[in-house]
C-alpha cells in the first residue's frame, strides 16, 4: 500500500468518524428536545393539579420545588435547569389566573420544534418577547434565536 493510499485511506475513515460523531449530535438534540416536552406537560399539569386552576398566588420556583412538583429531569442542585443549562422558571400571573413557564438559552433548532408544541394546551407561547403563531413557522424561524427564551402560558 502506498503512502497516497494510506492517506486516503486515513481521509476516508476521519470522514466516516465526523459523521458518526454528526448523527450523535442530532440524536441527542431530538432527545432534549423530547424530554422538554414531557417535562413541560408534567409540569404544567402538575401545577395546574396543586393550585386547583384559577389561582396561582405565591407559585414560584421555589413553592414547586418544595411541593414536589417539578420533574426531576429539571432540578439541577437547587435550582431549576432545562437541556441546555438555560433557567427554568415558573411565575404567577394574578391578573390573568394564568401561570407560565419560561426556558431561557434554548438552542435554535429546538426553539423552532419547542414553539410549535401542543398549541391548543397554552393560552401562548412567547418567542424572546414576542407572542408567536405555532402554525406561522416562517415567523418562527425568523423569532428563534442561538439561544432563545421561550415563554408557555397556562391556565
Amino acid at each position: 500500500m502506498s503512502i497516497l493510499e494510506t492517506v486516503g485511506a486515513l481521509i476516508v475513515g476521519l470522514l466516516l468518524i465526523a459523521a458518526a460523531a454528526f448523527g450523535l449530535y442530532s440524536a441527542f438534540g431530538k432527545s432534549n428536545v423530547a424530554t422538554t416536552e414531557q417535562n413541560l406537560v408534567l409540569l404544567r399539569m402538575q401545577t395546574q393539579q396543586l393550585f386547583f386552576g384559577t389561582n396561582y398566588d405565591n407559585l414560584d420556583n421555589d413553592v414547586a420545588m418544595s411541593a414536589g412538583i417539578v420533574p426531576k429531569a429539571f432540578i439541577k442542585g437547587d435550582s431549576m435547569k432545562n437541556a441546555w443549562g438555560g433557567d427554568v422558571t415558573l411565575a404567577n400571573d394574578a391578573d390573568n389566573g394564568q401561570f407560565s413557564i419560561t426556558l431561557d438559552n434554548v438552542p435554535q433548532d429546538a426553539c423552532m420544534q419547542l414553539a410549535r408544541f401542543q398549541p391548543d394546551s397554552w393560552e401562548s407561547i412567547s418567542v424572546n418577547g414576542s407572542v408567536v403563531d405555532p402554525t406561522d413557522v416562517g415567523a418562527i424561524v425568523e423569532t428563534c434565536t442561538a439561544a432563545s427564551s421561550l415563554i408557555f402560558t397556562a391556565r
